[in-house]
C-alpha cells in the first residue's frame, strides 16, 4: 500500500539558503538540518485541505531478489502511484500538477 498526501507543500515554507551555511552545518552534524516556516512566521504549518490518495500494489516476497526483480517492482509500485495520483489529483483540486518521482 503506498499514499500519495495533495496540500503538503503548502503547510510549510522551506527556508533556502543561498550562502550553504545549512548545509555545512548538516555535514558537520551528520544529520539532515533545514530551516522551514508557516503560520505567522513560526514552524506552525498552515492550515490548508489535505487529501490522501491509496493505491495497493501486490508484490509477492522473494528471497534473494535479482537486480531486475528490483526494478520490476519500483516500476510496479511508482507506476500504480503515478496512475492513482493522476486519476484522483481532480478530486483534490490539483489537475494541472504533475508528479515527479525521483
Amino acid at each position: 500500500m503506498h499514499f500519495r498526501f495533495f496540500g503538503t507543500t503548502e503547510t510549510l515554507t522551506v527556508v533556502q539558503d543561498p550562502y550553504g551555511f545549512l548545509e555545512r552545518l548538516s555535514r558537520k552534524l551528520k544529520a539532515g538540518v533545514m530551516g522551514f516556516y508557516g503560520r505567522w512566521g513560526l514552524p506552525v504549518p498552515r492550515r490548508v485541505p489535505l487529501s490522501l490518495c491509496v493505491g495497493i500494489t501486490k508484490i509477492t516476497k522473494k528471497n534473494d531478489p535479482s537486480p531486475a526483480d528490483l526494478e520490476a517492482v519500483h516500476k510496479l509500485v511508482y507506476g500504480n502511484l503515478a496512475r492513482a495520483y493522476e486519476e484522483q489529483k481532480k478530486y483534490a483540486g490539483y489537475a494541472a500538477r504533475t508528479l515527479v518521482v525521483k
